[in-house]
């Protein structure tokens, strides 16, 4: 477990030790809450001489795109009543296709003229500007994510940062694509290091990635505020109630980004918002940083201070890299930035002496009838085993059940037995779901069973018998 003589700073990421593997505890469940996001606003502009352009609103974000080879790019600044500096629009080379680069999305205040020169000839430059705080409020119904339990790392979904589900696409070349997790890829936006609306900025970079760049939804699995807030990134599936969203599918594996190119599969990329070639991530950034990559290691049973031989799943293709690493270990790019490039191998050890001798998965099974009739008892059994497939002794297992038109609600707890199985009775009063959870404890992670759904047979009534009197005919 934790070292202490690394001091107070890292009392906080001790959270990571208990962290319950990939959902939440449903008996937690919170109501949903309405929320209002701003629908965001977006114009492109083809620039053609360098010179001032007007925006068509005031935007909060801005970027740019252009051919050229690798000395070209383009420098702006704001015109108002004051004119602000010139400076380069930073490279998001997380981004870069070939001969055509694109800019960080960077956070502005609100300008509504802006001017533009050009480095080294650029050419087929476009300016994509955003106004990703004013638009009219669009409601919509988010989970309380505060129902986590204390442990697991506090992500703010796609719901609650405002993501537009209607530019994402999830068919044909963007169908998702799972692996299990064998890397993990340390990444910078190259955006504003002030950033103080970062779900505003989440809101722009999601429009960038699908929009200019023409990805099938936001690059990164994960995106880490200045502050230490965690957004989820790229959409990996509709999750139940209790689960926490970890960018897996049920089995684990992770959703195929687009953050690292050949070398997607497999890996989650997790990106620290800011621009850190020149200056340090803030201590909470870092912080959350390395809470989320213990996390990451410790279920998937990396070595974060180790180095492996990733191979990709889809093509085959082989390279030795640290299990945890910036994007220039995988490709010519200055991301992650100099300086929090340098940082990675204090950050390896420190995530390691976070995971200490870390903690065996589990799995539990849930089994039993699939039918019964009204009112029958139904008995379930299951199982509950470590990585090895060892039963777990003395371990509560939580049965849920719910019914058409209810939530879920605990059902019933069990004690696995010594070889690791339990049973449980119920009541079927009407056609039900069923869910085992384990909650994991200082030495397992915790773990959920698939669904069994028992269909329970109606009783029909019988058609009742007339016993009104037959009108018969009178013969006068």
């Amino acid at each position: 477990m934790i070292d202490m003589s690394l001091g107070g700073r890292w009392s906080r990421l001790l959270l990571v030790i208990g962290l319950v593997a990939g959902f939440l505890v449903p008996d937690l469940i919170s109501p949903t809450r309405v929320i209002a996001l701003p629908k965001t606003w977006a114009r492109s502009v083809m620039l053609r001489d360098p010179g001032r352009v007007h925006l068509a609103f005031p935007a909060t974000h801005l970027a740019f795109s252009w051919s050229g080879d690798e000395r070209s790019g383009i420098e702006w600044r704001p015109v108002g009543a004051v004119i602000g500096k010139w400076r380069r629009a930073a490279e998001a080379h997380d981004l870069e296709q070939g001969r055509r680069h694109y800019s960080a999305v960077l956070a502005v205040p609100r300008p509504s003229l802006i001017e533009w020169r050009a480095r080294n000839e650029p050419t087929d430059v476009v300016l994509d500007y955003l106004n990703t705080k004013d638009g009219p409020r669009v409601e919509t119904s988010v989970p309380y994510t505060e129902a986590a339990a204390a442990e697991t790392p506090t992500i703010v979904t796609r719901a609650e940062w405002g993501a537009d589900e209607r530019l994402k696409h999830t068919e044909g070349g963007c169908t998702r694509a799972f692996h299990p997790v064998s890397q993990l890829f340390v990444h910078h936006t190259a955006g504003s290091n002030a950033d103080s609306d970062p779900a505003a900025t989440m809101r722009a970079i999601y429009w960038y990635h699908t929009v200019r760049r023409g990805w099938c939804d936001l690059g990164y699995n994960f995106v880490i505020a200045r502050d230490g807030t965690i957004f989820e990134g790229r959409w990996a599936r509709r999750y139940a109630s209790w689960e926490v969203h970890t960018s897996e599918n049920r089995l684990g594996q992770a959703v195929r980004g687009s953050h690292t190119g050949g070398f997607n599969s497999g890996s989650v990329g997790i990106s620290l918002m800011g621009n850190f070639t020149r200056v340090d991530p803030t201590a909470e950034a870092r912080d959350a940083l390395t809470q989320m990559l213990a996390w990451e290691s410790d279920r998937h049973e990396l070595d974060p201070a180790g180095r492996h031989t990733y191979r990709n799943p889809d093509t085959g293709v082989t390279k030795s890299l640290p299990f945890i690493a910036g994007h220039r270990d995988a490709g010519s790019t200055a991301c992650p930035g100099d300086r929090l490039y340098a940082s990675l191998e204090e950050i390896r050890a420190e995530t390691a002496a976070i995971v200490g001798t870390g903690k065996s998965n589990t799995a539990v099974t849930l089994v039993g009838p699939t039918s019964a009739g009204a009112g029958q008892t139904v008995q379930v059994t299951g199982r509950l085993t470590d990585a090895a497939g060892m039963g777990l002794i003395a371990r509560s297992v939580t049965i849920y059940r719910r019914t058409v038109g209810t939530r879920w609600e605990v059902a019933t707890q069990s004690i696995t037995t010594t070889d690791g199985s339990y049973s449980a009775e119920l009541t079927a009063d009407a056609s039900m779901k069923l869910v085992a959870v384990y909650e994991g404890d200082g030495s397992t992670w915790g773990s959920v069973s698939r669904i069994l759904k028992v269909t329970v047979a109606t009783v029909a009534s019988p058609t009742p018998t007339s016993t009104a009197p037959v009108n018969q005919a009178v013969t006068l």
